[in-house]
């Protein structure tokens, strides 16, 4: 870590447009959250363009691990792929199993998160699809966390918006790649998936089938690593989140106050600096900040706002 660094705390899925998470937010305590904020200076709301490709939690977290891109060109599959050990000189690119809703006037993605895919499936699905991808100079490489992690040159330069970031968007098109080569076999793939036996046994079980692979994540790895500083990632409200489990999502919340914002309270307070960044689906806010006296933490109190309305902002 470099001298003199924060210990930095980042708080994905913080809050929520959702009516049902306002409600779980004016009845939740959050004691250290809001002594923290209290006493910490914050920055103003980083909000992305509506038609931003990235989320306001995937552009913070680049920041905070000094991961670098235009706007959905940041490299998440070649990180990953890194992190597995794989080689960093390709164009790296997640292929994500999913399944799109098809209606009258509208296509919507499900949350891949539904389909559980178990790594056997997965691996008859790939053994189809290998062919078509090769034909494209694309190679998967290894099943991870619900996709896969493919390279290939047509993923170079390719700006891609994540599962996460469409979910809920009723017209797909304007998400999908600017490529007509993927775009292309992304139609091959529908056609393959929809006759395939591994629907079949999920049908058959009236489990979601898979009709489709998303493209996101793309980019290659710098021929200088980043050097990120030390950064704690909180990713345990996104879960309850996106199934709109709000008590659920308290409880995690209250989880996250007593360890996470309760040891960075007592960092601060133990004369260390310290960040704190929360994300929300306008935006993110990042607050830094390092002791001060008794009477300006008092007084910051009555200056600051209530934890339930700032996180509301997000």
């Amino acid at each position: 870590m470099p001298p003199n660094a924060p210990a930095h705390l980042l708080i994905l899925a913080a809050a929520s447009a959702a009516p049902g998470c306002r409600g779980a937010l004016a009845a939740l305590q959050l004691p250290a959250l809001s002594a923290l904020l209290a006493e910490l200076t914050p920055a103003p709301l980083a909000r992305l363009p509506d038609d931003a490709l990235d989320t306001p939690a995937e552009r913070a977290l680049a920041q905070a691990q000094g991961l670098a891109g235009d706007d959905g060109r940041l490299p998440w599959a070649a990180a990953a792929a890194v992190a597995a050990g794989l080689p960093p000189a390709q164009d790296w690119a997640f292929l994500t199993p999913c399944h799109l809703e098809v209606g009258m006037n509208q296509v919507r993605l499900t949350d891949p998160a539904q389909l559980a895919l178990p790594a056997d499936q997965a691996e008859a699905l790939m053994a189809s699809m290998a062919p078509y991808l090769a034909e494209d100079g694309i190679v998967a490489e290894r099943w991870q966390n619900g996709r896969w992690l493919a390279h290939g040159e047509p993923f170079r330069g390719l700006a891609t918006a994540s599962p996460e970031r469409v979910l809920g968007e009723d017209n797909l098109n304007a998400w999908l790649p600017a490529n007509p080569l993927l775009r292309r076999l992304q139609n091959e793939m529908q056609m393959l998936l929809y006759t395939h036996p591994v629907n079949d046994a999920r049908e058959a079980q009236r489990l979601v089938t898979v009709n489709a692979l998303w493209i996101s994540g793309c980019g290659s790895w710098p021929a200088v690593p980043p050097r990120p500083p030390a950064v704690q990632v909180v990713d345990a409200l996104r879960d309850s989140a996106r199934l709109g489990d709000w008590a659920g999502w308290s409880a995690a919340w209250q989880r996250i106050d007593a360890t996470a914002c309760a040891a960075l309270l007592q960092r601060l307070r133990a004369g260390e600096p310290v960040a704190l960044t929360l994300c929300g689906p306008q935006g993110s806010r990042r607050f830094d900040g390092r002791p001060r006296a008794a009477l300006a933490r008092w007084l910051s109190r009555w200056r600051q706002p209530r934890t339930d309305q700032l996180l509301e902002g997000l």
